[in-house]
């Protein structure tokens, strides 16, 4: 018995010391974060650029990285304040400019977009839904909406011709999928955080650098649920992906383990924490 119980505890010993090597859950919030993050700072940028849609923006292309510049209206009207007034819904075509951001990422399909109001206005909101949107011929991203709130006051004061240096939005991605074709897997995601964005003075997306505070949720591609509380991470809208920052990101039946984004350099290195261990890892 005195044996047994000694041969126990070596064993149980080794198994506590052995890494949490889990990193699936790490991997596929990342893959669902990274495209739904940049929704927001795209499609506010085509909304407020766009001429009857509450701006004191640009309303030509002289500024965009591409053609595709403004939205097309398909419903309603912009004439907010009048008797009968209809919110206006919008689409956004990728077909025509699929590198819209500058970060080499392959989009197509569309954004349908409804406002409330003028972008403007603090409180107003922008609710977006992906129509066949894939990004680089292989991942599918939908979702029941994507429902963007202006948590500024900025847009009131703008100079006409002019952009505010930085802006936040609440972003709420409810019931999020991410379909791969060609890995024949499915993963969930559902969010709701802050994102503030720095536009360097200029109308265009592709020089943003956009902030993300906040929580989300989601099942991996292998059905295990996970849980993230989101500290500061940083993506340039020219980058595919996240650069900085970190999240603490718990998958079921595991310890919280502390992503680390890296020091701003546009690659798909980082790092996990957990139990004490550092363990590196790709971002796809």
């Amino acid at each position: 018995m005195i044996i047994v119980s000694c041969v126990a505890m070596i064993v149980s010993c080794k198994k506590k010391s052995e890494p949490d090597t889990e990193t699936q859950s790490v991997v596929d919030n990342a893959i669902c974060e990274q495209e739904f993050m940049q929704v927001q700072p795209t499609a506010n940028s085509r909304a407020i650029a766009t001429k009857g849609t509450g701006a004191t923006l640009k309303t030509t292309g002289t500024n965009s990285v591409t053609a595709c510049d403004t939205l097309t209206k398909i419903s309603g009207d912009t004439s907010w304040a009048m008797t009968g007034h209809i919110d206006p819904t919008f689409e956004y075509d990728f077909s025509s400019c699929p590198n819209v951001n500058g970060d080499n990422t392959q989009r197509t399909g569309k954004y349908r977009i409804r406002l409330t109001g003028p972008m403007k206005v603090a409180g107003k909101k922008m609710i977006i839904k992906l129509l066949n949107y894939v990004v680089n011929g292989n991942i599918t991203y939908s979702c029941d909406s994507i429902i963007i709130t202006n948590l500024s006051t900025v847009f009131t004061s703008t100079v006409p011709g002019t952009i505010p240096s930085s802006y936040s939005f609440r972003v709420e991605i409810i019931n999020g999928v991410c379909t791969s074709s060609s890995g024949g897997w499915t993963i969930k995601y559902t969010s709701d955080k802050t994102i503030t964005t720095n536009t360097q003075g200029t109308a265009k997306a592709s020089d943003d650098v956009i902030t993300v505070n906040g929580n989300s949720s989601g099942t991996n591609r292998e059905g295990r649920n996970f849980t993230v509380n989101v500290n500061s991470i940083i993506k340039n809208a020219s980058c595919k992906w996240i650069s900085s920052g970190t999240m603490d990101l718990t998958p079921d039946g595991f310890k919280t383990r502390t992503v680390d984004y890296g020091n701003g350099t546009c690659d798909d290195d980082a790092t996990y924490t957990v139990n004490g261990q550092t363990i590196a890892f790709k971002l796809k």
